[in-house]
């Protein structure tokens, strides 16, 4: 159904689908960005600082009884801004190792460190805050650690030397308030600014991508005139649809010739006989039932065409006699030739089958003999062999015509390509012919070719595999 002008109205071009789409993914992205700013800066922060106290933890209880312990000590929390102590069981400071200034394990009493490691039977993560108001320090679990400005603390039980003491690491949690902000700052200078580059890319790569498209739909609007212009490209895919475009023209403008010719006969003799009764003469007749013919033959091969390319006629295999089938096709050709003088040999010493559809195969046949009988030379012969090697049978038809330039080889299965008419006879052709032996035998998965010597002839063949003969008929 044709869309009515208010549909066609509400469709956005290419382009701006394209520009919307490139604005889309910066919007998404700009959103996860500040969806990761407002959501979960706190979460990753703590966790970051969380996973240095541990790691830490790690890297120093690897050397509990070396001499080096405590340099060990120093210089890994000191890597990491963490501030570090080594208790004894009643509280008393034996090391320490002050990296930051807002640590607040330094800070705390003797009875407040007995208190805080009494908290502890091998190891745990708490949350430490200083209350100035109260002057007191509150430590609790660091599942409710509130990223406000406590500190991450990290108590063990450890064997140093055969003594038990308590390893403590402090890590300060900075309050990001003051970082959220600045980075809400930053992202809504970055988003207006990604806004503006974004709007300008959209706007570029929507033309690169669109005005070329926009260009060939005004240009292919000129191909019901069999006319085509390729419009500049930028990309491989445009060149393959322009390429295809001109090839659609080219075979609009052959199609509309030759279904214009047997048209303005027809019109042209009914006319006259018309209006001179004494013209109605059986030769007029018979001009204007040959171009008739020509005409739906024409039609029917441009429908068998374009019904097997888009997959509407599909092969339906069958197992028959290939030999038999062609040598009656031979003898049909005989009879409706013989007053011309068409001479038909045929060479095959077996009989071969094969399992394709009979019709489309028995029509490539007739094909490739219409063909030769319209290029063969003035002995008006045209030759059939039957080859067969390695379980494939391949079928030769032959000509004595005058051949075919070697330039013109790759082209003559292309649609409406035609051979130079000097070296033809006058049995018209649809141009198709060659190109349904193409499609047929390619649907087939079988294979296709012509060899042709100037001055001697052409021969075109085409080969199936063979298939053994039925039980029914072994």
């Amino acid at each position: 159904m044709k869309p009515t002008p208010e549909k066609v109205r509400s469709k956005r071009t290419i382009r701006t689908k394209i520009f919307l789409g490139f604005l889309a993914v910066i919007v998404l992205t700009l959103a996860l960005l500040w969806l990761s700013q407002v959501v979960l800066f706190d979460f990753v922060y703590s966790n970051v600082r969380t996973g240095e106290v541990e790691t830490t933890a790690r890297h120093v209880k690897l050397s509990l009884n070396d001499a080096s312990f405590y340099k060990t000590l120093a210089d890994a929390s000191g890597k990491n801004d963490i501030c570090a102590e080594v208790v004894s069981p009643d509280g008393s400071v034996v090391f320490d190792a002050e990296n930051s200034g807002s640590c607040l394990v330094h800070s705390l009493t003797q009875s407040e460190r007995l208190e805080l490691i009494g908290m502890v039977s091998d190891s745990a993560l708490f949350s430490i805050t200083y209350d100035p108001i109260t002057e007191e320090y509150h430590v609790e679990s660091l599942g409710t650690l509130v990223m406000g400005g406590s500190n991450i603390l990290y108590v063990e039980k450890i064997s140093h030397n055969g003594d038990t003491v308590y390893l403590v690491l402090d890590a300060t949690v900075a309050p990001v308030g003051t970082v959220k902000k600045a980075t809400a700052s930053f992202l809504i200078t970055l988003s207006f600014l990604l806004l503006i580059v974004a709007g300008i890319l959209a706007n570029y790569t929507a033309k690169r991508i669109a005005d070329p498209i926009g260009a060939i739909s005004k240009e292919a609007k000129k191909l019901s005139f069999g006319k085509y212009s390729p419009v500049e490209s930028n990309s491989t895919e445009i060149d393959e649809l322009n390429d295809s475009l001109v090839a659609a023209a080219q075979d609009l403008k052959k199609l509309e010739h030759d279904l214009r010719t047997p048209l303005t006969l027809i019109s042209g003799y009914a006319e006259m006989m018309r209006d001179m009764p004494s013209e109605v003469t059986e030769e007029n007749l018979t001009t204007i039932l040959d171009e008739t013919r020509r005409l739906s033959s024409l039609v029917n091969d441009m429908l068998d065409i374009s019904l097997i390319e888009n997959g509407k006629r599909t092969p339906k295999p069958v197992t028959f006699s290939l030999t038999e089938a062609i040598r009656d096709t031979l003898s049909q050709y005989r009879e409706l030739t013989a007053k011309d003088g068409y001479q038909f040999i045929y060479h095959g010493d077996c009989e071969v089958f094969v399992t394709a559809d009979r019709a489309m195969i028995l029509q490539v046949v007739s094909n490739l003999l219409n063909n030769a009988m319209t290029y063969t030379g003035d002995d008006k012969t045209v030759t059939v062999t039957q080859l067969v090697e390695c379980e494939t049978v391949r079928i030769e038809i032959a000509d004595t015509g005058y051949g075919i330039p070697p330039d013109q080889l790759p082209l003559i299965w292309e649609r409406y390509y035609k051979i130079d008419d000097a070296h033809k006879r006058a049995v018209r052709g649809t141009g198709l012919g060659l190109s349904i032996v193409k499609t047929v035998i390619s649907t087939h998965g079988g294979r296709y070719g012509v060899r042709s010597t100037l001055g001697v002839g052409s021969v075109f063949w085409f080969e199936l595999p063979t298939v053994p003969a039925p039980e029914t008929l072994a």
